[in-house]
């Protein structure tokens, strides 16, 4: 780029330069202002899902969700933790231990795995029928309680209400177990999964 503004040539040769100066600002610029538009479009963009087996339709935003996509996953998890069998209890913890995040990942298989060499052991068959479903978005945390009903060889040994508590978190709309524990009662604090 020659410019041929002025007499002297140094004159020309500052015009050149506060031009290419310029012309890299404003491109800076662009690139920068390219870079916000497109952090604020993947963060404010908006994924609609309306499966089959629900009634209404499910939404993500981000690193938000709207509840009924929580909830689905509640029942998921809890179909997958607390009604088991010796044959299937392995499988069903694989699965399970799929949702868990990183950092829960090692605790989660631990507990799962130990509880389901019990299982296998003892020939226990657990049977959990959800009653409630409570979901607490600002504490990241899910409240499922219901009847569980446990067997040893077709007789019945346990019928109790129970309650777990499921943390979880939302990390790019991919639901993730922090936890699962057991309710004991109102005055206690929450143990382990048993």
């Amino acid at each position: 780029m020659r410019l041929n503004l002025f007499l002297q040539k140094t004159s020309n040769i500052v015009a050149e330069n506060r031009l290419l100066k310029f012309v890299v600002v404003v491109i800076g610029v662009a690139a920068i202002a390219n870079a916000v538009m497109t952090y604020r479009a993947l963060n404010y963009q908006r994924t609609i899902i309306v499966p089959p087996v629900l009634k209404s339709r499910i939404e993500i935003t981000g690193d938000r969700v709207s509840e009924e996509y929580v909830k689905a996953f509640s029942r998921y998890i809890a179909a997958l933790s607390f009604s088991y069998s010796p044959g299937t209890v392995k499988p069903q913890f694989d699965e399970l231990l799929a949702l868990y995040a990183p950092e829960a990942f090692p605790e989660g298989k631990r507990v799962l795995y130990e509880l389901a060499d019990r299982v296998i052991t003892t020939r226990v068959t657990s049977v959990f029928f959800m009653g409630k479903l409570y979901v607490d978005g600002e504490k990241n945390q899910i409240e499922v309680s219901g009847q569980r009903r446990q067997y040893v060889d077709d007789r019945k040994v346990e019928d109790i209400t129970k309650t777990y508590l499921i943390d979880y978190r939302i990390s790019d709309g991919r639901f993730q177990v922090v936890r699962i524990s057991e309710k004991e009662d109102a005055n206690s604090q929450a143990a382990r999964l048993p």
